[in-house]
This record gives C-alpha cells, structure tokens and sequence, in this order.
C-alpha cells in the first residue's frame, strides 16, 4: 500500500493538537496539585444571618446534605483540607459551638458592637478573615486553593489579592445578597442555594395576616406591664419569625404591608425615660381579629 507523505499543514495540525492536549493534561495536572493543599474561610456571621433571613435555613443543618460543613469536608476531602476556619461573633447567632468542633471547624469568634438589628448590628469577621487569608499565604505557601464562603461583596478584595498571588479560588455566595461582579474574582462558583439543596418556597402573605395579629396579641398578653420590654421592631420581628415559621425576608414585607394597610402602627413610648416605638394593633386590625373569631365560632356551632 502506497503511503502518501503528510503535507506540511498536516504537520501543523497533528502538533497543535499534541500541542493542546499536552498543555490540558498539564493544566489538569497543576489544578489538582492545587486541590491537595485547600484552606476554607467562612465568614459565618454573614452566611447564617442571610440564610437564616432569606430561606430560614441554618448552614450548621441537622441534615448532613443541608449542612454547609459537611458539605464542604465532603467536596474537599479531609486529607487535602489545610486549615477550615468559621468567623462570626457566636453570641449573636444561634450555634452550636461543641457541635462545630466536632466536625473539625476552627472557631473564631469576633466581637461586633453587641447590636442584635440588622441595621445596627456591625462586626469585624470579614476583617479578621481578610488578615488571616493574608497571613496564611506566608505561613504555609503550600496551599494552592482558598475557598471563601460568604453572603455578600465583601471578599472581592481579598478574592483579588489570591489570584494575583496565583492562587486558586473557590467562591460560595448567596446571589440574592452578593452583587454579580464577585464571581468575577474565582476560578470556580457555587451557588448555596444549589449546594446545600436549599427548598425555595412562595409565600402568600395574605395568609399570615390574621396569624400574626394574633402573635401580637399573645405577645401583649405574656408581656403586658413587665419593665424594659416593649413591642419594637426586633421584638415583633422575632415574635412572627418563631410564630409564623417563614422566612425573616417574608416577615419583614408581612409588617410593612400591614402598616400600609393600617391593621398595626407605632406608638411612642418611653422605656426608663427614653422615647421608644412600640407596635399595636389598630382598631381596623381588631375588627379583622373580631371577624375571624365570629366566622370560626360559626363554624364549631354548625359542627
């Protein structure tokens, strides 16, 4: 059989392509040596608050599949993991310390301003974080990969640092509170959502009305005359959150709509002299709670 001798463009394009497979094995080679030697930093704090607001969700979940630390011990491996760090002022967020050390987490608690209100509530975690990622880079230049979980934009600036320090990095975020741009600062994305297979439901607030009117009203019962406590937005925001059993994102556009609709408002008062706010419910409100108790005491008589 004759042999025809290879044109030079055919020459040409069996080296490119030994070419391109040689530089994709070398490139899967190196970003595997980069997963051997993996640091998590999770900026706890920012994670549980927004979870917890927007889906009801606790990452530290007693369903392994839900759990954020299992999961992540699960995608890394425990033998390449380096250093698996949660910030977070603890005496802010509902956790269970002994419960995190069991999975090999290194706590690091950071003290904020003691505020419990979102908007108040200010603390240092993501600072703390950003100096030990720094840091870590020059103890141990072994690692390779540093995966940041978070919530918000507030890691771009060390997630740019990393990869100008040739790192890889791995980013896990929370979309709904995160601007876009900061997937632009990892090598690989995750949504949590996605990750911790996290159930995403529609809420009907309607439904909630005469519920949390009625969670008021046992609130006014339990706490009526008691010294320093009062009706303020945290309280009743937590009052509905434990009542209701929704999301702290739902319960807040459950308050705003029934002020609008003027079934609750505010009322000053003054706690040990100073001038507070304090919910109640209107009399439109009470005319509603009046109505539901007539049409459920005309239910059982039919009964």
């Amino acid at each position: 059989m004759d042999h025809q001798p290879l044109q030079h463009e055919d020459v040409e394009m069996v080296s490119r392509e030994i070419s391109s497979g040689f530089v994709m094995g070398m490139m899967d080679l190196y970003e595997r040596s980069q997963l051997q030697n993996v640091a998590i930093f999770v900026d706890y704090d920012n994670v549980y608050h927004t979870l917890m607001k927007h889906y009801s969700h606790n990452p530290d979940h007693p369903d392994p599949e839900k759990n954020l630390f299992v999961q992540l011990w699960n995608k890394y491996g425990r033998d390449n993991v380096r250093t698996f760090r949660a910030y977070a002022d603890y005496e802010q967020i509902d956790a269970d310390l002994t419960n995190l050390q069991k999975k090999r987490i290194q706590i690091r608690h950071v003290y904020g301003n003691g505020r419990k209100g979102e908007k108040d509530r200010k603390n240092s975690s993501d600072i703390e974080l950003c100096i030990d990622a720094i840091e870590s880079t020059y103890r141990d230049e072994k690692i390779g990969t540093y995966v940041f979980v978070t919530a918000d934009s507030d890691m771009i600036p060390i997630m740019s640092r990393m990869m100008y320090k040739r790192k890889r990095v791995e980013l896990y975020y929370v979309p709904a509170a995160a601007r876009e741009e900061i997937t632009y600062y990892a090598h690989a994305v995750y949504d949590l959502r996605e990750f911790l297979k996290i159930e995403e439901r529609e809420y009907n607030l309607d439904d909630y009305v005469i519920p949390a009117l009625e969670a008021i009203e046992e609130w006014m019962d339990r706490n009526s005359g008691k010294p320093n406590v009062w009706l303020g937005g945290i309280a009743l925001t937590n009052a509905l959150v434990k009542k209701l059993q929704i999301p702290e994102k739902q319960v807040s556009d459950l308050i705003e709509t029934m002020e609008i609709e003027g079934i609750i408002a505010q009322q000053g008062i003054k706690v040990n002299g100073k001038p507070k706010k304090e919910y109640y419910i209107t009399d439109k409100g009470q005319d509603e709670l009046t109505n539901r108790k007539v049409a459920s005491d005309s239910i059982i008589d039919k009964e």
